[in-house]
């Protein structure tokens, strides 16, 4: 999309001496092809545990948790969360983690949604920039409850969407859909050249990610469409071909779309799942690629961005 561009100082520069230097710390604790691939080639998850702790951070942030995986998981959530935290401390560079936050933030809309509805407690919370009990209150009724507009309403379209059908990935729609217009307004917003054709491939590959899963799980178009609203950088009318179109039809699109060397090399398209997850490592991979010249730079919101999505798919 872009090529790595030279650019003068900017002038709030001396805001990144400190944070570009602590970036470089911080990159020694991504996780490394070798140490995954030997993670999961271990025999149970204790081993795997162990192959791990060479990573500095992994004992100390997994010590007390419970050896399961959602205790896990858990674990590593909060420590990415500590980690953007840190980072944004500094004022000149919050921005950055917007989109970081939302991730989370959407996230956990969809859980306290899904819990209000099906009447099951929420008593377990994740990191969000929100607290839980206050989207909850509003969710129950409480419209004088304050939220940010943004998730006020994600919340009011998702509740008239379920009212409608009452089935539960109208939920899951509803709230991606309210992702990705933010997604898609960081983007038009963004500064950085970089970091904007960064996002609307981002934006991109979600649509498509969507579509091919619909298309493996034989979604009703009409469901689909609960995900999807006007955009310039991908029609609808693409992504239904994909959905309901014949199988034959879903390499021509991607191709259409302009997404050729997404398509895996030794999987064809015969509603093979393994097509779909090789589709969506080679998304994260390119995505991943895009970012990688530019850490060397040494001012610039790119490395922080750079690394919080690094990190966001490094940690084990």
């Amino acid at each position: 999309m872009t090529t790595l561009q030279k650019k003068n100082c900017p002038v709030n520069a001396t805001a990144y001496t400190y944070i570009i230097g602590r970036i470089r710390a911080l990159e020694r604790g991504l996780l490394n092809n070798r140490l995954l691939e030997n993670a999961l080639k271990a025999e149970d998850l204790e081993q795997s545990i162990r192959i791990l702790s060479e990573l500095p951070y992994v004992n100390e942030v997994i010590q007390n948790a419970a050896k399961n995986p959602n205790a896990l998981d858990r674990a590593l959530t909060e420590h990415f969360w500590d980690t953007l935290n840190e980072i944004l401390k500094d004022q000149a560079i919050a921005p950055i983690g917007i989109l970081f936050q939302m991730i989370y933030d959407f996230n956990d809309l969809k859980l306290i949604i899904k819990r209000h509805l099906a009447k099951s407690p929420n008593d377990t919370e994740y990191p969000a920039s929100f607290e839980w009990k206050r989207a909850l209150r509003y969710i129950t009724g409480e419209r004088n409850e304050y939220l940010d507009d943004v998730y006020r309403k994600a919340i009011d379209d998702t509740l008239a969407g379920y009212e409608n059908v009452h089935n539960v990935q109208v939920i899951e729609n509803s709230i991606d859909r309210a992702f990705l217009m933010e997604v898609k307004s960081l983007a038009d917003n963004c500064e950085s050249r970089v970091i904007k054709n960064w996002l609307i491939a981002y934006f991109m590959f979600a649509y498509l990610r969507s579509a091919l899963r619909a298309k493996f799980q034989q979604t009703k178009i009409d469901l689909f469409r609960s995900i999807y609203w006007e955009n310039p950088y991908i029609r609808f009318e693409d992504l239904a071909e994909i959905v309901t179109g014949a199988d034959e039809k879903v390499v021509e699109t991607i191709i259409h779309l302009g997404f050729r060397e997404l398509l895996p090399h030794d999987v064809e398209y015969k509603n093979d799942p393994r097509f779909l997850s090789e589709m969506e490592k080679n998304m994260d991979n390119y995505l991943m690629k895009f970012l990688r010249p530019y850490r060397i730079q040494a001012f610039g919101p790119e490395p922080v961005f750079g690394f919080l999505y690094a990190k966001l798919h490094r940690c084990p």
